[in-house]
């Protein structure tokens, strides 16, 4: 039986019925008798005769004219990306690829100032934990209030951790602006001294003035100098029952507090521009997700204090309309808002404190969102 390769249209002679795979001796074209061409059916092409290679060239040695498997497709976030691949991502490769260009002054500069926004993050991220712990003594003092005569000492405590927070997030704060520059970078830095500047002096002219509204008073009648320390946040869920309900059945304290509630909202601008500074060193070590992260935080930040206002209106208006009165229940009940209250404080700082030590971890390790995420 003859058979007319479909590839070089050679012909070769195999047994009759012939049903299994045969190879050309020309071009080692592997095909099924039913592949082949009908003897006479149709002439070979000149172009196809003189393409012909010589009879010597037949070897094992000859190029292989196989058709070959496509190459797999490449997954963008197991394969390297090559450098002359033109996929998604292009922008950020031109910026490690600017990075590439520094001299090596200027590499070792940036990587001194990621190291010191790596330091801030960690000061940053230990401040916040400090926040959370002095929260946590002040619960335990309402919580013990709630039963017996609470000791004061809990908001000493309070107060001394409140003490570390502020000075470790001054302190972080002025490395993490030493940082590498990103877009916004100096505007929010800028900001964000200004109303750390802003809030410390406010809180000391709560402590020298004494006479504003304080988590608790002394043996003496006089609000506690320490309980002014931890936050001024609290003050905030009194925003909604001091104008409609002022002073109403001494559910809401009474006397001045307009300096505290104004102490409470730059309290909370502070920790945004602070959570917008560490957005800023995660964008410059080219975490965008991360960037996302600290923004979203500064989001839940800025929330928080609505939440708290709205959680006392809401007590505030059920014992005043049912008149209930300040009884033991309702002495009870408001402790244990109270307590709500200082939770929804640690959940609205938590996500700003893992933010912070991501940032940490990103600055230690920058441009590690480009790698090959196994």
């Amino acid at each position: 039986m003859l058979l007319v390769c479909p590839q070089c249209h050679s012909g070769l002679q195999v047994p009759d019925g012939t049903t299994a795979l045969v190879r050309c001796p020309a071009c080692q074209t592997v095909f099924a008798p039913t592949a082949s061409v009908a003897a006479g059916d149709e002439e070979p092409p000149r172009s196809a005769k003189r393409r012909l290679p010589p009879a010597a060239d037949a070897s094992p040695r000859r190029q292989d004219t196989r058709p070959t498997t496509p190459p797999p497709a490449r997954h963008r976030d197991i394969d390297p990306i090559a450098e002359d691949d033109d996929r998604p991502l292009k922008r950020k490769k031109r910026r490690v690829e600017a990075d590439r260009s520094l001299t090596a002054e200027e590499k070792a500069a940036k990587r001194a100032a990621f190291r010191r926004a790596a330091g801030g993050a960690t000061l940053i991220c230990v401040a916040f934990a400090c926040f959370i712990l002095s929260m946590l003594f002040i619960i335990v003092y309402f919580f013990h209030s709630a039963f017996a005569e609470p000791s004061p000492g809990w908001i000493v405590a309070a107060g001394f951790f409140g003490v570390f927070h502020w000075l470790l997030s001054a302190v972080g704060l002025g490395l993490c602006v030493s940082g590498p520059p990103s877009p916004g970078h100096w505007g929010y830095s800028i900001a964000a001294i200004v109303v750390v500047a802003i809030h410390s002096f406010l809180v000391m002219a709560l402590m020298i003035q004494g006479s504003e509204f304080a988590v608790v008073n002394d043996n003496s009648g006089e609000p506690l100098s320490w309980g002014y320390i931890p936050t001024r946040l609290n003050a905030t869920m009194f925003f909604l029952t001091s104008v409609v309900y002022p002073d109403e059945q001494g559910i809401t304290p009474r006397g001045r507090m307009t300096l505290s509630m104004i102490t409470g909202a730059v309290e909370m601008l502070r920790a945004v521009l602070i959570l917008m500074v560490l957005s800023g060193l995660a964008r410059a070590a080219l975490d965008d997700e991360l960037a996302q992260r600290c923004t979203r935080a500064a989001g839940v930040v800025s929330i928080g204090p609505a939440l708290i206002s709205l959680l006392i209106f809401a007590f505030v208006t059920t014992v005043v309309e049912t008149h209930a009165g300040m009884n033991l229940f309702t002495r009870i009940l408001l402790d244990t808002v109270q307590m709500g209250v200082y939770a929804i404080l640690i959940g609205v700082i938590f996500p700003a404190l893992m933010a912070a030590r991501d940032v940490v971890d990103a600055c230690n390790e920058p441009y590690q969102s480009l790698a090959p995420q196994l």
